[in-house]
């Protein structure tokens, strides 16, 4: 195995040398140990890592006009003269960058550290073999059976030291792990059975679970055989179960723009104390939330993170705001300054500059129970198992994606599996106007973590469905 990095106080290093600059300014550092496995059917095509790579960010904050200019460089030299470029790209970027805050102050100082759970500890201390051990039980399902085969997968790791500095004199580390599983899973045709079927996964999370994942495996074979044998989804607006994995690709794109500082800016979120869903509707950005995402004890901007109300009883409590948008708004962050993009992989967040986003959305369990128990009291209507390209735009609130899996429900029973067509609507909307979070009927009381979003399933009354 190849050591880790000799020293990864990446932003520690770089602050040494921008001490002098003029600020308010402040740096965010990563020393990242990548591996890859690629999967080829049910053999380990090829291994990579670990790929070393260290990089940072640096921003500038400077007062102008009752305002401030803001610049940011990320860069991958932590030379004395990468690092003098960096300060010269980033203060040139800062005369075409102007923003609406004034009084603009940092964090000072923070702990080095924290209880917070961010890094997954055996694929810390033992990387390579914990990644194998894992690969070797996603196929393990697998072995001997000739129904149901594996297409393609592969599994992509991060290890990353994250280190935080500042003109205020905050200095700050943790470290935390990131892993991306994408396994497709295909069933054969008989000569007298269902047609070939195909079932994809992707997920994205802090930990490897080795405990969960040879059930998944068998999960996953059921669902490529339904795929085959799957009906045409009829049309309709009809009472819908969407289950975690579907709300995920839902609920953190919408609202945690609608939500916050950048909704705001442009009058568009709604206001506090505004019934923004039904009473069973409780929604919390937590950034301490053990293996989150974006889980850290404090945020990319160096604000101490804390369990914060988004939503309580349908109502609107608390907005997403970082230390720029806050004090535009004549407030304070809120400990939602993000790194983050949906078009960059998880591991590179020293080349994002910060924006207002949550860390893990925390949807409250309800009444409703298990998914079986969701499933009788819905009586009739479509459970959606997957959602391809559900296409959450952050401005409108709306979605809308196609149907890969899903069951119709009759008799309270799960049934006639179906794919294809559309199902689509508004996540929160106007009042008055119809929205998925004023729509839910019942709310499960089995919360499962998926990507950034912990939830139960949702029964939903009326969701606009197009065949296919």
């Amino acid at each position: 195995m190849t050591a880790p990095f000799s020293s990864a106080e990446t932003a520690f290093r770089v602050a040494d040398r921008v001490r002098r600059a003029p600020g308010p300014w402040d740096v965010y550092g990563e020393a990242i140990r990548r591996f890859e496995i690629h999967i080829n059917g049910d053999q380990v095509e090829m291994t990579r890592g670990p790929i070393q790579l260290e990089g940072y960010g640096y921003r500038v904050i400077a007062p102008h006009n009752g305002g401030v200019r803001v610049g940011f460089a990320g860069s991958t030299d932590v030379s004395t003269a990468g690092v003098a470029r960096t300060i010269e790209e980033a203060t040139i970027a800062s005369r075409f960058s102007s923003f609406p805050a004034k009084d603009v102050s940092l964090p000072g100082s923070l702990p080095s550290s924290g209880t917070v759970l961010s890094a997954d500890p055996e694929l810390w201390a033992r990387p390579e073999a914990s990644i194998e051990r894992f690969v070797s039980e996603v196929l393990a399902p697998f072995d001997g059976r000739k129904d149901v085969r594996p297409s393609f997968g592969s599994l992509r790791v991060a290890l990353i030291d994250v280190t935080f500095a500042n003109s205020s004199g905050a200095k700050a580390s943790f470290q935390r792990t990131s892993a991306e599983l994408e396994f497709a899973v295909r069933s054969t045709a008989g000569p007298e059975g269902p047609g070939s079927g195909e079932y994809w996964v992707n997920q994205r999370s802090c930990c490897l679970d080795h405990r969960a994942i040879a059930s998944q495996g068998l999960e996953w074979s059921r669902k490529a055989r339904d795929a085959g044998s799957a009906s045409p989804t009829p049309p309709g607006v009809r009472q819908v179960l969407l289950p975690p994995e579907v709300l995920s690709e839902i609920l953190p794109a919408t609202l945690g723009f609608r939500l916050g500082g950048q909704a705001a800016l442009r009058g568009m979120m709604p206001p506090k104390g505004s019934a923004v869903g039904g009473a069973n509707i409780d929604l919390w950005d937590d950034g301490l939330y053990p293996y989150g995402l974006a889980s850290a004890p404090w945020d990319d901007e160096g604000v101490l993170h804390a369990k914060r109300p988004l939503i309580q009883s349908g109502e609107f409590r608390e907005p997403i705001y970082d230390v720029l948008h806050g004090r535009a708004l004549s407030d304070q962050s809120t400990g939602g300054g993000r790194r983050d993009t949906a078009t960059l992989s998880p591991w590179f967040h020293f080349m994002i500059r910060p924006n207002p986003g949550p860390s893990t959305m925390v949807l409250g369990p309800g009444d409703g129970g298990s998914d079986q128990e969701m499933i009788e009291a819905l009586g009739e209507g479509l459970w959606v198992d997957q959602l391809g390209y559900s296409f959450p735009d952050p401005v409108s609130g709306a979605f809308g994606g196609e149907i890969r899996l899903g069951y119709l429900v009759k008799d309270g029973k799960l049934s006639t599996p179906v794919r294809g067509g559309t199902v689509g609507g508004v996540a929160l909307a106007a009042p008055g106007e119809p929205s998925l979070l004023r729509s839910v009927s019942a709310v499960g009381g089995r919360p499962t973590l998926v990507g950034q979003l912990s939830a139960p399933a949702l029964s939903v009354g009326s969701l606009s469905v197009a065949g296919a």
